[in-house]
């Protein structure tokens, strides 16, 4: 070995020694650094708030409050399955007909005052009030509640209902503080202006720029590991826009921006000071097919299965979302406990398509490009509402079936019109929508028989007696691995039928500065949930002891 290579040889150990060395330094330094208490979190949302209860939420402000000053019985957990929250424990006897919870012992509101089972019965008994029409509405319909003692409360349910558990999410009210006011009185009480909950965090001042929360100095969740929230604040911020939120926080005067477009998520990628979260939804996309007699267009399964394998949905996914998001091939997401693994999936081939259709004696027997049989041309209209990405997806499904011998136009509608005249009263061929499913993802609505006709969810009118026993069995199922056998022949029958193209689960897109620290990525129900586990963020920290 020369006099030069031995300099090379030393040199380089000696830089494998320094690196060594540093990162050795990095780590133990980023271990020896834990949270530290303190802090505010601001983050800019999208319009203002008009009523801070939960029970008649108004805005998406509203409900966005509501999730960070108050809590339920129960909550989904970052799997989506249903756990405890103001509830220690919960239990079903007589097979799923009577619930009994127990109140933590620990539960507090905001004035200090205990959560008690008074509190729960006054919530419940103001969301069973006819006149309510709100998004609990349907939660206790027909159901018993009753105080058993100061920290229990039972359900008796008129007939065993598998999801009923996701309805005692709602969040609960203060008795001591409401429990002589009636529904029809609540709109109009000071409350909802200065509410008392049980969440995280509480109000403390609201003007036109912004509500201030406050950190719950004793809350129960995050016992016994410490007694409060790690944030001091959380500020809400006011904005006409998304997108003018992001320039906010562009400029550094937010910490955070929730619900981008695609092309702001785009610009916020660009932001170095930024972290651009893409949190999984049960959200789907979906093109609903008539199969009533009265369209003949749909009748025929081959037609069906040609239409899904003609589609290129992962285009589809990268012209609505940018590619933030999933291609769906049945009704629930692979992050959920009901999905089923082995159902029919169909790949993208215009041969494919093509040979469906010609096996099916589907031809063009006059040489205008259309196929036909029987008389019966392959064309058809999408109905769809006027949001550019759903128009952007309805051109490019047209361009695919074009592609095979169909005629398919697009009618796009304000989406008013879209849901009165057109979903409602089913005078579509076929309908492109956006469908979200809760936490509890009970397809009932959207495939049994009775559910054909408004105002139901089966747009498509496709149902079998097999699957409408299957349904109502699962409606009678509390277990959840027996409810998803009970799922999964329904579901492979909608994937081998198709009387419902499933297109993409889209992402819910979230911007928040690096310096905000302690989010964890989880599947959501709706947009409130990216604030699942907000008492586990933080801005600060210190070292380790």
């Amino acid at each position: 070995m020369t006099a030069r290579d031995k300099f090379i040889v030393v040199a380089l150990l000696t830089l494998m020694v320094v690196v060594s060395v540093v990162t050795i330094a990095m780590d133990t330094r980023e271990a020896r650094v834990v949270p530290a208490y303190g802090g505010t979190y601001v983050e800019g949302v999208t319009g203002v708030p008009q009523y801070l209860n939960p029970v008649i939420a108004a805005t998406d402000v509203d409900q966005d409050i509501a999730r960070l000053v108050f809590s339920g019985l129960t909550r989904f957990d970052r799997d989506g399955a249903i756990v405890a929250d103001l509830a220690s424990t919960f239990r079903t006897e007589t097979e799923g007909k009577v619930w009994t919870f127990e109140i933590r012992p620990d539960a507090m509101w905001h004035d200090g005052q205990d959560v008690t089972a008074d509190d729960v019965v006054y919530t419940v008994k103001l969301l069973q009030d006819r006149a309510y029409v709100g998004p609990y509405a349907d939660a206790f319909r027909g159901v018993t509640v009753e105080r058993v003692g100061a920290k229990t409360v039972r359900f008796t349910l008129p007939d065993v209902y598998g999801p009923f558990a996701a309805s005692t999410t709602v969040p609960i009210l203060p008795s001591h503080i409401l429990g002589g006011v009636p529904y029809g009185e609540l709109a109009r009480q000071q409350f909802n202006v200065h509410p008392i909950g049980t969440g995280p965090f509480r109000v403390m001042d609201v003007d036109l720029r912004q509500i201030v929360l406050g950190r719950n100095e004793d809350f129960y969740r995050t016992r016994p590991a410490r007694p409060r929230p790690y944030l001091e604040r959380v500020i809400l911020r006011f904005y006409p826009d998304p997108s003018e939120a992001l320039r906010a926080l562009a400029r550094g005067e937010i910490d955070g921006v929730a619900g981008l477009s695609t092309g702001d998520a785009e610009r916020a990628r660009t932001l170095k000071s930024v972290v651009l979260y893409s949190m999984p939804t049960n959200d789907f996309v979906a093109l609903f097919l008539n199969v009533r007699p009265d369209h003949a267009v749909f009748r025929d399964r081959a037609v069906r299965q040609a239409i899904v394998t003609a589609i290129d949905r992962g285009r589809i996914l990268q012209l609505a979302t940018d590619g933030r998001g999933t291609v769906a091939d049945e009704f629930v997401p692979p992050t959920s406990w009901a999905y089923v693994k082995d159902v029919r999936k169909y790949t993208y081939s215009v041969e494919d398509a093509k040979r469906l259709l010609e096996d099916a004696d589907w031809k063009d027997r006059d040489g205008d490009g259309i196929r036909e049989k029987g008389g019966v041309k392959l064309a058809f209209g999408i109905s769809t509402s006027g949001e550019p990405s759903r128009v952007a997806a309805a051109r490019q499904i047209a361009s695919d079936l074009n592609a095979i011998g169909m005629k398919v136009e697009v009618h796009s509608q304000p989406f008013a019109e879209l849901v009165e005249a057109t979903a409602r009263q089913r005078t579509f061929d076929a309908l492109l929508v956006g469908i979200s499913v809760s936490g509890d993802p009970d397809p009932y609505s959207f495939f049994h028989s009775t559910e054909a006709s408004d105002p139901g969810h089966n747009f498509s009118g496709y149902s079998t007696l097999p699957i409408d026993r299957n349904l109502e069995a699962a409606r009678r199922t509390i277990d959840e691995g027996a409810r998803r056998e009970l799922y999964a022949p329904i579901f492979r029958t909608i994937a081998d039928e198709v009387p419902v193209v499933y297109l993409y689960f889209s992402d819910y897109l979230y911007a928040q500065d690096r310096a905000v620290q302690g989010l964890r990525i989880a599947p959501l129900t709706d947009p409130r949930e990216r604030f699942w586990n907000v008492e586990d963020w933080y801005v600060r920290t210190q070292p380790k002891r």
